[in-house]
């Protein structure tokens, strides 16, 4: 499975969402919705997070709407240099759009969470399924 895959159908949601003005979208991406339409996460946005299902660049599209996994099982982009373990919450690394695993060293951090884990993945990983919308 690639980045921007769903992995389990069921209670999948769905939803089309408008890009921000001159922001690029992956595939696979964690995004946000800034009021102003979505990005790529950064570390310190607060969520609700979702991952988009196609990329878009916004110089070269007319339509500036992205199909994103709103709550459901997807696997997203993840940074690599850490390992993540089914069930392990995940969060926006200092790579925008990116997975890392949460900091549980500060607790209280939760408006940063994307996730929950679905499968192990590597330190040297850069993809991660996770769970969307458990929260």
């Amino acid at each position: 499975m690639t980045a921007g895959d769903i992995v389990k159908e069921g209670l999948l949601v769905v939803e089309e969402f408008t890009v921000k003005a001159n922001e690029d979208i992956e595939k696979g991406e964690v995004v946000y919705n800034d009021g102003n339409g979505i990005l790529a996460a950064s570390a310190g946005a607060k969520g609700p997070f979702m991952v988009a299902l196609e990329a878009h660049d916004y110089s070269e599209e007319t339509a500036h709407k992205v199909r994103c996994v709103v709550s459901g099982c997807v696997v997203a982009q993840k940074k690599s240099g850490n390992a993540v373990k089914e069930g392990q919450y995940v969060e926006v690394s200092s790579t925008d759009g990116e997975l890392d695993i949460w900091d549980y060293a500060t607790p209280g951090d939760w408006f940063d969470v994307v996730g929950e884990a679905a499968k192990d993945a590597a330190d040297t990983a850069t993809e991660a399924a996770v769970w969307l919308g458990k929260r």
